[in-house]
């Protein structure tokens, strides 16, 4: 079970009766809601310390989610079958069930994803039923880089090998083939743009009108300054967070929670895309540099049984 202090709550999928778990702060009567979406092997737990955070904002919700095979959601059948399409339509689902139910008013839905869950983010984005009305991505940006994916990976890497699936799965809360899933070319199955240097999401957010926000760290090998670059040059003035001294992703700082509350109140303006953006890129020191932080960091301390700073 997931060691997580925020209480666990469960939506059922139809028609299969899979379960969904995910934490929810805020009235459900909220106005607003922010829909948190981990990353590739990560759970809901690593969004606590902005939902404890978002406790004291008034007329907000805050969600997260885990997806299936991670955390207490239930594994796919035979522990098999992980894939993108897989955790677009549980979100989509799960959204239509338990953000927005058959009558009952429709809030402002944003949604905050963290690399993988900043993609399916930006997938969720192109449904116009699903009514998003604005997107924080955390240190992924509109291309992925082969090099970049090969570098997560080959950063696990302990004495010239990989950990094994049921390693990885005990450290992390997921199950074995979860892990093995993601390690498969055929984990992403989503329709997307390629060329030789990677995969491109650009083209996603062509026609979404709503404000786009990217947090990302400063040592990231993800987000990089060509990533950057391509931010301002296809949304220019979408605000940017840097989380100095954070390789990937960028950890959910007290700066970064504020920073995401502050965006959600007062309701945003669309990106320069479709209308002046006011607020202007934002370089803020949270870290050492140097820090050893972010995700797949933080998976090699666990691994090796070493303690976080």
């Amino acid at each position: 079970m997931t060691t997580v202090s925020l209480p666990t709550q469960f939506s059922q999928l139809l028609p299969t009766k899979r379960r969904l778990a995910y934490s929810d702060v805020g009235d459900a009567n909220s106005t607003q809601v922010l829909l948190c979406l981990p990353g590739l092997l990560e759970t809901r737990t690593t969004f606590e310390p902005l939902l404890r955070a978002a406790q004291t904002i008034p007329d907000l919700r805050v969600i997260s989610l885990d997806h299936c095979g991670r955390g207490d959601s239930d594994p796919l059948p035979h522990d098999s079958g992980y894939a993108m399409s897989v955790y677009l339509q549980d979100t989509a689902q799960f959204m239509r069930q338990v953000v927005m139910p058959d009558g009952a008013p429709v809030p402002r839905i944003e949604v905050l994803g963290t690399s993988m869950g900043g993609i399916l983010a930006m997938y969720l984005a192109q449904d116009p039923q699903l009514q998003i009305k604005g997107l924080f991505l955390n240190d992924i940006g509109l291309s992925l880089n082969w090099m970049a994916i090969y570098g997560l990976y080959g950063s696990m890497k302990q004495g010239g090998r990989m950990p094994a699936p049921h390693e990885l799965a005990q450290q992390l809360n997921v199950t074995v083939g979860s892990v093995e899933a993601v390690q498969s070319s055929t984990h992403f199955d989503l329709p997307y743009k390629k060329d030789w240097k990677g995969m491109h999401f650009a083209h996603l957010l062509e026609t979404f009108n709503g404000p786009v926000r990217w947090i990302y760290g400063g040592e990231s090998a993800v987000c990089t300054r060509e990533q950057l670059n391509e931010i301002k040059r296809v949304l220019p003035g979408s605000p940017l967070f840097l989380v100095a001294g954070a390789e990937h992703p960028a950890p959910y700082t007290d700066a970064v929670c504020q920073f995401v509350l502050m965006a959600l109140k007062p309701a945003p303006v669309a990106h320069k895309k479709h209308s002046e953006f006011t607020q202007q890129e934002l370089w803020v020191q949270t870290t050492t540099p140097g820090q050893d932080q972010g995700f797949w960091p933080w998976l090699k301390r666990r691994y090796l049984g070493a303690k976080a700073k």
